[in-house]
């Protein structure tokens, strides 16, 4: 019989492999504290807990991230800056960073590994890219079997004339494939969200409705499931989240009043108020049917926390693999609608649906401008494996840190 090994045995790097691969950050935390070999395999630093976000700067365009930190104290954010050189950032969606490079040419890049998967590029340069679905972890996915879908928007949009189109590509497909019509011909202009579920595609057409995409025939479906009821005050963040086995509908609202009186000085106060309802679908064999109506969820979203915003692919993370989040609340910015800066970040606990039962943590500025130069809304990233803390303690003064509870 052969020597039998255990798993303390195995060398740093396959055991490094296999760090780079957990999804969750209680199991790389609890991979480093296992001995000194495996805490040595993963590497030094910190582990710095997800998700971040991404920010993008009002003055020259550059991207930062923004980061939580693992102290129990509340600390202020910790902003790193994305240099990637050229390309811009469009989106997130699985971990991957979707770039433009400004000449046409398209990718998605993890920022970790610094792995690349190209996308081919538009054919209508008029219009450039703004944000980006993936179906699958384009390295994780058997055998290719994944599908990227896309907004596109044109800044030359007249009435009548659509803003944005939605279109997908697979891999080693020359070009994207356009759903440039709906099933009565006319054009759809102006896409909010989209999410998988069931292995389809669903997507948030212009006044709220419900559609789902047929690839085969390159149709946009709209379902009998409208979502303006969901619309309280003035909404500035709606997304489509798989979470839980159910797809979910997440909007966030916003209302601004002015508070003043003799001894307090004039200024603005901003509430926010969030909503969940799930899609309910009709009875099918062998996937999901079409979506019939809407209904709240018994019980919240448990041990779930949303992560939702104007860009990117929305998503929820357990908070028993992600201890630095709190369960049962929407994660969300705090924005202008008008000049897209952002002043926060904003955790909403949901706690039912009457709108006066819902509340909101204080407003948590993140002082990120400098000089009076402001960032405009980014995206939330979740990146594909951890990440370590490699900056030297003296070199972090002056840093910006959050902490997400």
């Amino acid at each position: 019989m052969g020597e039998s090994r255990d798993w303390a045995s195995l060398e740093s790097g396959p055991l490094h492999d296999v760090f780079t691969r957990l999804t969750a950050d209680l199991d790389a935390f609890n991979f480093r504290h296992v001995c000194r070999g495996w805490s040595a395999a993963a590497g030094a630093g910190a582990l710095i807990p997800r998700p971040w976000f991404v920010l993008r700067s009002a003055t020259d365009g550059h991207c930062a991230f923004v980061r939580p930190t693992a102290g129990r104290r509340r600390r202020r954010s910790r902003v790193k800056n994305v240099r990637v050189g050229a390309p811009c950032v469009r989106g997130a969606s699985r971990g991957w960073l979707a770039l433009d490079d400004g000449g046409g040419r398209l990718l998605l890049r993890d920022p970790i590994s610094r792995a690349e998967v190209p996308l081919p590029s538009f054919d209508d340069p008029a219009y450039r890219l703004s944000d980006v679905f993936l179906s699958d972890d384009p390295l994780a996915a058997p055998a290719g079997r994944w599908t990227a879908f896309a907004f596109f928007k044109t800044e030359n949009c007249a009435y009548g004339y659509p803003g944005k189109v939605l279109a997908f590509c697979r891999p080693d497909d020359a070009e994207w494939g356009r759903f440039d019509l709906d099933g009565d011909g006319q054009q759809v202009g102006f896409y909010r969200g989209l999410e998988f579920f069931r292995g389809r595609a669903y997507v948030l057409l212009g006044m709220y409705m419900l559609a789902v995409c047929d690839v085969e025939a390159r149709r946009v479906v709209a379902c009998p499931v409208a979502l303006q009821h969901m619309m309280e005050w003035e909404s500035i963040q709606v997304s489509l989240v798989e979470c839980g086995g159910n797809l979910l509908v997440a909007a966030v609202s916003q209302y601004e009043y002015a508070t003043s009186s003799y001894c307090v000085r004039h200024r603005v106060v901003r509430r926010f108020l969030a909503r969940v309802v799930k899609i309910d679908f009709e009875e099918a064999i062998g996937g999901a049917g079409m979506p019939v109506g809407l209904s709240n969820l018994e019980g919240g979203i448990g041990d779930y926390a949303l992560f939702v915003a104007p860009q990117g692919h929305a998503f929820a993370l357990p908070v028993r693999g992600f201890p630095a989040v709190r369960p049962g609340c929407v994660y969300h910015f705090a924005a202008s609608i008008t000049t897209k800066s952002v002043s926060g970040m904003v955790v909403t606990e949901l706690l039912g649906q009457d709108p006066t039962k819902v509340q909101d943590d204080p407003l948590r500025k993140l002082p990120l401008a400098a000089g009076g130069a402001g960032w405009r809304l980014g995206c939330w990233f979740c990146p594909r494996s951890p990440s370590l803390e490699t900056t030297p303690a003296r070199r972090r003064r002056g840093t910006l840190r959050l902490s997400y509870k």
